[in-house]
């Protein structure tokens, strides 16, 4: 994945094309609903990978496996938080979700990328 795709504007902006995303709203608002829900999950799979990580599973994973195994416990902690946030984690999605909805509430993202912040 590359740095822009995981960067919701952009998202939003390879899947619709200027003029569908002024003359379809509905089709607009869940996209960005999608891509608002999405950064909810990535964010709670982040922060169960964070507390993985301070629990000492990765120290526990290097143990059983030696230093080699070492090199590859990040990705394996990142991964199983993923699985977690996608099989609905500690239930924080929602939480995460409706602050950023409110967030967003406020403010108007063009499609050529310019910030409106509603007053």
């Amino acid at each position: 994945m590359s740095t822009f795709e995981s960067i919701p504007l952009m998202k939003q902006a390879q899947r619709l094309e200027p003029a569908s995303f002024a003359d379809n709203k509905e089709s607009a608002d869940s996209v960005k609903e999608a891509d608002l829900r999405a950064a909810a999950k990535d964010f709670e799979a982040a922060f169960i990978g964070q507390m993985l990580k301070f629990s000492g599973l990765g120290d526990a994973l290097v143990k059983g496996g030696g230093e080699d195994v070492g090199a590859f416990t990040d990705f394996y902690i990142e991964k199983f938080a993923e699985d977690l946030a996608e099989d609905g984690g500690f239930g924080l999605q929602d939480k995460f979700y409706q602050k950023l909805k409110l967030q967003n509430r406020d403010m108007d993202i063009n499609m050529n990328g310019t910030l409106n912040v509603k007053s």
